[in-house]
This record gives C-alpha cells, sequence and structure tokens, in this order.
C-alpha cells in the first residue's frame, strides 16, 4: 500500500523518463481529492493510503500500463 503522495511523486517520475506531460490541479478535485493529468487523460486521486488495485486501476485510467512502476 502506498500514500498518495508517494504515488505521485512515482507517477512524476516516471512521466519525466518518458517525456510524458504530467500535471496536479489540486484546485480543480473535490475536498481532498487531486485532479491528475497525464498527456491528455485525467483522473482524481484520493487523499490517503492506495491499495495496490486501487493505483493500477489509476494508472489505466491514465493510459498507462497498470505495471508502470
Amino acid at each position: 500500500m502506498t500514500t498518495r503522495e508517494q504515488f505521485l511523486q512515482r507517477l512524476r517520475r516516471y512521466c519525466r523518463e518518458n517525456d510524458f506531460e504530467f500535471e496536479i490541479l489540486p484546485k480543480r478535485g473535490k475536498g481532498s481529492h487531486y485532479l491528475v493529468r497525464v498527456n491528455d487523460k485525467t483522473t482524481t486521486v484520493q487523499s490517503g493510503d492506495l491499495p495496490p488495485h486501487r493505483a493500477k486501476g489509476l494508472l489505466k485510467q491514465l493510459g498507462l500500463p497498470g505495471d508502470a512502476f
């Protein structure tokens, strides 16, 4: 299980290494949720801990392989 911050840090690194656009839009999410954009795909990332199946689902929503990191 990883925290949201760990997930976003790994995602940022993965995007930088693969020349993908990456942006976190904390003001666009509701409450403590963040809107995250990778290239032209977006998803909402909840606060707190992310179980492995949720992190894999978020990656797929962003058009990335579920085992990207």
